[in-house]
């Protein structure tokens, strides 16, 4: 589940933040922060597995027709390709009719989501 950012869960998203390299500055990690709270064509989103804690964080940036993935950053016992998918999902979810886009480093899971959806899709339709 997303939950769009907001001061209240500042020290949560420092956290997550803090485990991306070039955030590990605490002066970078604030400056990220104010671009996403400044920036209207980016959000932040927390991000909550089945638990009731929050297990990452999600970057977003935004055109018309997309919804970008910046980054994704995940407690480290929660970092698994199925994590990512659920991401995903969820990010479909609450953006149904944006396509879907991710940085370079995230692209070979996005495109094995698509193919794993596509294929959930197709066997589907064969046993109606």
């Amino acid at each position: 589940m997303l939950s769009k950012y907001s001061d209240e869960n500042k020290k949560i998203a420092m956290g997550f933040l803090s485990y991306i390299g070039d955030l590990k500055d605490l002066g970078n990690l604030e400056q990220e922060l104010k671009l996403y709270s400044e920036d209207e064509n980016r959000q932040l989103y927390l991000w909550k597995s089945n638990i009731d804690d929050y297990s990452g964080i999600v970057a977003l940036s935004f055109s018309d027709k997309t919804v970008f993935i910046e980054y994704i950053s995940l407690n480290p016992s929660y970092r698994s390709q199925s994590n990512i998918f659920k991401i995903f999902d969820d990010v479909q979810q609450k953006f149904p009719k944006q396509v879907i886009l991710s940085n370079f480093s995230l692209s070979d899971e996005l495109t094995q989501w698509r193919q794993n959806k596509e294929k959930l899709e197709k066997d589907m339709k064969e046993t109606d």
